[in-house]
């Protein structure tokens, strides 16, 4: 749904509040698109994915939950349960209601001109955000799940630092789908979805 650089920015708002010392949290916040190395065919199982009779994607919340938020979770487990969150938020407030609404033909050219504006976009979020670019390891964080295949996380963590390599290749381009202005209440409401997702769990014990 949203982009490496979109994912990472949101895990960066959300820890100005958790303060989480341990650069796991933001490998995390990635690793659900470890798939894309893994196999597309892999997308619903990183992502925790099911379809509805209607045929309409969501994501099991519950599965996730009790599998890796039960006791007290690590930082990449609550990094990957954020992106979960953000991705659902995307689905619901733009995919659903600016693409899937679509032709067949009118949805792969919006995707298109979708995942061109990622590109765009990167260097824009970086610099309104000041992002910055953590050491990312991945040393032993994807054992901790049997739903992705650690041996790519490497990859992953390359593709993000490229993307802050190559920030400013394409940011003073014109956007073709997407207003920045929004782009930027998404990334604000995902993270407030995050922040309040994580009162719930303290909540409940979890």
């Amino acid at each position: 749904m949203g982009s490496r650089i979109m994912h990472y920015c949101i895990a960066s708002m959300v820890n100005k509040s958790l303060r989480i010392q341990d650069t796991a949290f933001y490998l995390g916040s990635l690793a659900p698109d470890v798939h894309a190395y893994m196999g597309t065919s892999q997308y619903h199982a990183t992502h925790f994915s099911l379809r509805s009779k209607q045929g309409e994607t969501y994501t099991d919340y519950g599965a996730f939950i009790s599998k890796y938020l039960t006791g007290r979770p690590s930082p990449f487990h609550l990094g990957y349960y954020f992106h979960l969150i953000a991705d659902e938020y995307w689905r619901k407030e733009f995919y659903y209601k600016k693409v899937k609404c679509l032709s067949p033909k009118e949805q792969q050219e919006a995707l298109q001109k979708n995942y061109r504006d990622f590109w765009r976009l990167n260097g824009r979020i970086i610099d309104h955000h000041s992002l910055k670019l953590h050491d990312l390891n991945p040393g032993g964080a994807g054992d901790l799940m049997d739903e992705m295949d650690h041996r790519h996380l490497p990859k992953l963590i390359q593709a993000l630092r490229r993307d802050f390599e190559q920030k400013d290749a394409a940011k003073d381009e014109e956007l073709e789908f997407w207003h920045f202005a929004e782009v930027l209440d998404f990334l604000d409401q995902s993270a407030r979805a995050c922040l309040e997702a994580h009162r719930h769990l303290i909540e409940q014990g979890l």
